[in-house]
């Protein structure tokens, strides 16, 4: 079964109570940073019917799009100070955003 990936800061309090209550050791902002990664590699498996490419973290204001040979792809950057920043900011307008450089990357294919 595949884990839900939060999709709001609601949903993110949820599971940083879940991971924390667990005896994670892990903040709010990591969360954020793991969620962004997972949400973005989501809509590129969907967006390629499979999982062919991959995105790596570069940095906090950066994800790499990374092809099953290990060829850069192309990156999102966020559109704030950071990706973390953006998703409280505003996460639906992340997620279109996510999705939309998603498809790019597989539409370039």
């Amino acid at each position: 079964m595949m884990k839900m990936i939060p999709e709001n800061m609601e949903e993110v309090q949820k599971r940083l109570t879940d991971r924390q209550a667990h005896g994670e050791q892990i903040t709010e902002d990591q969360l954020i940073y793991e969620t962004v990664c997972d949400l973005l590699q989501a809509y590129l498996i969907n967006a390629e019917e499979g999982h062919y490419d991959s995105v790596k973290p570069v940095d906090d204001q950066t994800l790499e799009f990374v092809s099953v040979m290990g060829k850069h792809l192309g990156n999102y950057t966020a559109k704030g100070t950071s990706l973390v920043a953006d998703f409280k900011q505003d996460s639906f307008q992340m997620l279109l955003d996510l999705e939309a450089a998603a498809q790019r990357i597989a539409g370039g294919r």
